[in-house]
């Protein structure tokens, strides 16, 4: 193969019969350290992209935590709405059955009474003069000395 020299002649190229005399020197320490390199970039690079990853799916998985904490919070609301007005519907239940007009029904009905009649009033009248007495306790003869040694004593400081 012929190497064609140009130069800067419009004459036309004439071919060259000596190659170049440039040749580089190989080192192979270079070449080493360039390789080392390479390595060490690749090694950083795949750390860096599993690190990425690592944080994406620590992000994805908290969202999905909180996704399921607010989806807990919504139902436990929920309950308790409905529970609130399960309340309120039971404490107008009982305010319609305990209704004065309910419980006449219910004891007529049920119970088999009747409403009271004037004849069946009886007044009774009470004395207000009564008076309660207490009978003594039975005291033995150590308790009497002890009582009329105290009046003696008393009778004494006047």
């Amino acid at each position: 193969m012929a190497i064609y020299e140009r130069s800067g002649s419009t004459s036309p190229a004439q071919p060259s019969s000596a190659p170049p005399s440039y040749e580089p020197d190989y080192n192979s320490e270079i070449e080493m350290g360039k390789n080392q390199n390479r390595k060490g970039f690749a090694v950083k690079l795949i750390l860096c992209v599993f690190i990425g990853f690592g944080m994406l799916g620590a992000v994805i998985y908290s969202n999905v935590e909180l996704l399921q904490i607010s989806n807990e919070i919504t139902q436990t609301e929920k309950n308790y709405t409905d529970l609130q007005s399960e309340n309120v519907r039971m404490q107008s239940e009982i305010a319609s059955n305990t209704s004065s007009k309910n419980i006449q029904e219910y004891a007529e009905n049920v119970l088999g009474m009747n409403p009271l009649n004037q004849s069946q009033v009886e007044y009774v009248q009470i004395q207000t003069n009564d008076v309660v007495e207490i009978p003594a306790e039975e005291q033995n003869i150590f308790v009497r000395i002890r009582l009329w040694f105290e009046s003696f004593v008393e009778y004494l400081r006047g």
